[in-house]
């Protein structure tokens, strides 16, 4: 099964992936928790040029096709294999990230963004999204108690975030089966018990469609 979490830099969509990963393992579900842009040698160095590398000034169509090229190397390399195996893929952003962020961020046409998507990842979906919605202001309020510095994308205008959070909302409206809203604003542990409830749920779920004669 293919879990990805969604949401703005600050959401706390990290902190649940790697809290549903440990539940669903005290259940005995093996999963495994990757990341975009990374998780392969590959996605690692184009993370490191996209995130880090305040010096360069990279064009929007170039930094989608970047985030592309990373993403098509970690389902090849990592989220097939893993769910060969049996695993539970859980992905800390997918190619909704693309439409949020390049499409109504840097306003490359979305329909550009999920063509290539397709194309990159074999049109592989995800069975379930979490998206963790949280207010720009307190994303930054957050971001600002602890301590973090701004990595290239996280520096952007404050506008441009606006348009990633419109982008996110199209999103769960135009998959209104897939995605599964989340308060951001919630206690951490009262998200971890929607996430894991809504999860499990669909788990159970998949294997008697799977089952089904």
């Amino acid at each position: 099964m293919l879990i990805t979490f969604e949401g703005i830099d600050g959401s706390g969509k990290t902190t649940q992936a790697e809290l549903l990963s440990r539940r669903l393992a005290q259940e005995g579900i093996t999963s495994e928790v990757v990341r975009e842009p990374g998780g392969t040698k590959l996605g690692e160095g184009v993370r490191e040029l996209l995130l880090h590398r305040t010096d360069l000034h990279i064009n929007p169509v170039a930094e989608f096709l970047l985030f592309s090229a990373s993403r098509a190397q970690l389902v090849t390399e990592k989220v097939l294999p893993a769910l060969k195996d049996g695993k539970t893929v859980i992905l800390d952003r997918y190619f909704y990230s693309s439409i949020a962020y390049q499409g109504f961020g840097r306003g490359i046409p979305t329909r550009d963004i999920e063509t290539i998507s397709r194309f990159a990842t074999g049109g592989l979906l995800p069975e379930v999204v979490f998206l963790v919605e949280l207010d720009l202001e307190t994303a930054l309020e957050r971001r600002r108690l602890a301590g973090r510095t701004n990595d290239r994308m996280e520096g952007a205008e404050l506008e441009f975030f606006r348009g990633v959070i419109k982008g996110f909302s199209e999103c769960a409206q135009n998959e209104p089966k897939r995605f599964v809203i989340v308060d951001g604003t919630e206690p951490p542990e009262k998200i971890s018990d929607l996430i894991f409830e809504e999860t499990i749920g669909r788990i159970k779920k998949v294997a008697e469609e799977r089952n089904a004669p």
